[in-house]
């Protein structure tokens, strides 16, 4: 059985005539991995976070993810060795 072809649609509205609240979203959606993230960690710990310190918690987390990267980013020769540890 064969299909007939589908008319085509008409194109969506130029981005100049986008009302402005979509680009709101579309930013507003950017940070929900983070904030699924924060709401994970936050169940597997039983804590409760207050959305007052929901920005706070994301900046620390950007923070702390951003510098996780340059550590893991940094390559070492395969020949070094661990620091030696001194005991007192």
């Amino acid at each position: 059985m064969r299909r007939r072809p589908q008319k085509s649609k008409p194109r969506s509205l130029s981005r100049k005539t986008r009302k402005p609240a979509k680009r709101a979203k579309l930013v507003k959606r950017a940070a929900e991995p983070l904030d699924g993230l924060i709401n994970a960690g936050a169940h597997a710990l039983n804590l409760t976070i207050d959305k007052a310190w929901m920005p706070a918690v994301r900046s620390h987390l950007e923070v702390t993810l951003r510098h996780g990267a340059l550590v893991a980013g940094f390559v070492l020769p395969d020949d070094t060795e661990p620091a030696p540890v001194f005991k007192a």
